[in-house]
């Protein structure tokens, strides 16, 4: 999955998750958690292990959710930024589809993480990026949700609005898998 997918996808979760417990941030955090796997994995991969990447190291597995969560909550305690971020992070993990991918999703279980070619990495996937019309699709939605978000001065539409954003979204992702 592609970044304005996760974004979109960790907006979505956030604005059901602050929806139903009457607290913005949580829909910021969720879309940090939505993020996160890619922001630590792929720098970490190829400037730290550069053999071992295919961009889903550590935050890309189980443990990893686990770590995320346990370094929030020691840091901040505070459970629901901690439950919003995991829950990002873990949806991050399922739009990755990382069952697929048990060496990476149950590390260490199965031994070390997949060799890869890293070749023109970061050309290939910016360009990806760039040329995949669903991700302009998705980075509207998710800049359009964030517009209603703000105008809901009450937050009381916020999950009908996720609701009704995610569910069609999610359809559409199970019809091109």
């Amino acid at each position: 999955m592609l970044i304005a997918c996760h974004l979109f996808f960790g907006t979505v979760l956030g604005m059901l998750l602050a929806g139903y417990w009457n607290r913005r941030s949580l829909i910021y955090i969720c879309m940090l958690g939505a993020l996160l796997p890619d922001l630590i994995d792929k720098p970490f991969g190829i400037l730290i292990i550069p053999g071992v990447h295919d961009g889903r190291m550590i935050c890309h597995s189980i443990i990893g959710f686990f770590l995320i969560i346990a370094i929030v909550w020691l840091l901040f305690r505070d459970r629901l930024a901690a439950l919003a971020l995991g829950a990002g992070v873990i949806l991050h993990q399922i739009l990755d589809t990382m069952w697929e991918a048990p060496i990476n999703w149950f590390f260490p279980l199965f031994g070390p993480f997949p060799v890869h070619d890293n070749y023109r990495y970061f050309e290939t996937g910016l360009l990806r990026e760039l040329t995949t019309p669903s991700e302009w699709l998705f980075l509207a939605g998710t800049i359009t949700l964030l517009y209603l978000v703000q105008s809901d001065q009450k937050g009381r539409k916020m999950v009908q609005v996720a609701a009704g954003a995610g569910i069609p979204a999610v359809i559409l992702l199970m019809l091109n898998m």
